[in-house]
């Protein structure tokens, strides 16, 4: 049986397939214990300098499954005592276990390397959160997003409020959640949503040359530029100036910022190593 998340490493490009296809690569637990272990991986690895998300198949990903309920992978240590133990469907144990699911997204948002989502088809409540939290969502003209919570009772998670929010603003995005209706690409692209809209034919060769630029580019400066606009979305103007002032002054002293003068001064491309 093939694995539900692929993973494949090549010229600095980390490239995580949801591998569900037959489901519209909804979440399974056992998808997301591979995916927060390839993240975690990605994170640590100065090789990886760009991590860009897909979907196999005709969609992106259509959220948790609920089929699935939630219930933990074989192997897990509450595995076994799930079933008929009330102990592991209280409120706090099922919020534990949602704060868990957010930390894909949060890595995503958070950690300092470029990631990308390419969305094509469905992208849905956690799905939707996923392609969110990533620095450029690139789509196919055949994308389709809703937060699909509303519909099934659920006020949402891990973590859409903030990251939908931050591109749709305050009043979209509670019309986007109380009336739960899609929205196409195009419209996506108006208000926001997402960064460029492409063929669906030309979506995979445009994300790859998007990823491969950014993969070549001064991984370092990056880095500190995703931390400058993070922190500048909950911070004061005195506050993101000295955070900028010290981030540009540590770039400054990067092995790219250094070969970009040199580059300059020889009138020749520069050639970035990452750090």
């Amino acid at each position: 049986m093939d694995s539900p998340l692929l993973t494949a490493h090549a010229d600095g490009v980390l490239t995580i397939t949801l591998n569900r296809p037959h489901r519209l690569n909804a979440f399974t637990a056992e998808m997301h214990h591979l995916m927060l272990d390839a993240l975690r991986d990605a994170q640590r690895d100065p090789g990886v300098r760009v991590i860009l998300v897909k979907g196999e198949g005709r969609g992106f990903c259509a959220g948790y499954d609920v089929a699935e309920g939630g219930k933990p992978a074989p192997g897990d240590d509450i595995a076994a005592k799930w079933d008929g133990d009330p102990k592991w469907t209280s409120v706090e144990n099922i919020a534990a276990r949602l704060r868990e699911d957010a930390e894909i997204p949060y890595l995503l948002h958070t950690m300092p390397k470029v990631t990308i989502a390419a969305v094509r088809g469905p992208a849905a409540g956690s799905g939707l959160c996923l392609a969110a939290s990533c620095d450029l969502r690139i789509a196919s003209d055949t994308a389709v997003f809703k937060t699909a919570f509303s519909s099934l009772g659920r006020c949402g998670d891990p973590g859409g409020s903030y990251y939908i929010s931050k591109l749709l603003g305050p009043a979209k995005t509670r019309e986007f959640y109380y009336l739960d209706e899609k929205m196409d690409a195009a419209t996506a692209l108006a208000h926001g949503l997402v960064n460029r809209v492409v063929t669906d034919c030309e979506l995979d060769a445009a994300v790859g040359s998007l990823a491969a630029k950014l993969a070549h580019g001064p991984t370092a400066a990056y880095g500190y530029i995703k931390q400058n606009i993070n922190f500048a979305e909950t911070a004061t103007l005195p506050e993101v100036l000295t955070s900028e002032a010290l981030a540009n002054a540590r770039a400054s002293q990067t092995h790219d910022a250094k070969e970009a003068v040199q580059a300059f001064l020889e009138k020749r491309p520069a050639k970035f190593q990452g750090y």
